[in-house]
């Protein structure tokens, strides 16, 4: 991403959170700009359309000059989606809160021992994902190849494990079951956040509002609410 970019997303810090952390990561196929509001597009499992701005009739009149060459936008809030269903329909969407930790806030060691996971491990996370709707060992690689991971081995097995999405928030927590209720996908999170603020990276997650156990956690190691926000397919 170029300068000029980087500075216009750096007027709106926590509504471009996920847009700097993926275009960290992937190239800018192409970006428009309407007025304050911009529309950026790269490529990680889909090609994705970021949004970032605040006022709807900029959006219309950027997504009028885009001509929707894709489908799939991300970024989304929920006063956009007049706009973007304006000329068409959702096909799917996954809606979650973002939660951001600050820079001047710290966690402590966590309790249990995590060590960065292999890309071999992908085929073995995706088949315990809960998510394969929405995404795919490929991307799970991906992730491991780019970004920050970790897990846990008790007796020589993967027991719990996290890693980043394709915009570097912190996801894909999960311990399996016989193993939950003793710390552990704390201890992953902690790890990730440590390593993360090493790398002097901001620090965010996207959750699912019923996934008040994760809520509870994050709020718990001192994250703050920033938004809602979606993941749309449009038909």
């Amino acid at each position: 991403m170029d300068a000029r970019l980087k500075s216009l997303l750096s007027k709106r810090p926590l509504q471009s959170l996920p847009v700097r952390g993926f275009f960290s990561n992937y190239p800018v196929v192409k970006h428009l700009k309407q007025g304050d509001f911009l529309l950026i597009t790269g490529k990680s499992d889909y090609v994705w359309a970021y949004l970032c701005g605040e006022n709807p009739e900029e959006l219309l009149q950027l997504l009028d000059k885009f001509g929707y060459e894709t489908l799939y936008f991300a970024n989304v809030e929920e006063w956009m989606l007049p706009a973007l269903t304006h000329v068409r329909k959702i096909e799917w969407k996954l809606t979650t809160h973002r939660y951001y930790l600050s820079d001047e806030k710290t966690v402590e060691t966590p309790d249990y021992v995590s060590q960065a996971l292999d890309p071999a491990m992908a085929e073995y996370i995706y088949s315990h994902s809960a998510y394969k709707d929405f995404t795919s060992e490929g991307y799970i690689r991906e992730r491991l190849v780019k970004d920050v991971s970790a897990g846990i081995w008790i007796d020589g097995e993967l027991v719990g494990w996290g890693l980043t999405h394709d915009d570097t928030s912190l996801g894909f927590l999960q311990v399996i079951p016989r193993y939950r209720g003793q710390g552990l996908g704390e201890s992953i999170l902690r790890f990730l956040i440590m390593d993360k603020k090493t790398k002097k990276k901001p620090v965010f997650v996207n959750i699912e509002p019923h996934n008040h156990q994760s809520i509870n956690l994050v709020k718990k190691l001192g994250f703050d609410f920033d938004r809602e926000v979606s993941w749309v397919k449009l038909v």
